[in-house]
């Protein structure tokens, strides 16, 4: 039972030092929303045209008429 409680401690201290780095990156993607509409990358790469409301993103669709 010890080496199991060890085990499992280890995998807890593994998973929180790997996911510091994945939270601290998605923290830095938020969005400057100091325009009413601005031009973002999309998960894939491609452009992405997002309106802010009162500071916040809105909305975001693919530029186009």
């Amino acid at each position: 039972m010890k080496q199991f409680l060890w085990i499992m401690a280890g995998l807890l201290i593994l998973s929180a030092l790997l996911a510091g780095p994945v939270v601290a990156r998605l923290a830095h993607r938020q969005t400057d929303c100091t325009n009413r509409v601005l031009i973002v990358k999309g998960p894939n790469g491609e452009p992405r045209e997002c309106v802010c409301i009162d500071g916040a993103l809105a909305a975001c669709f693919a530029p186009g008429p």
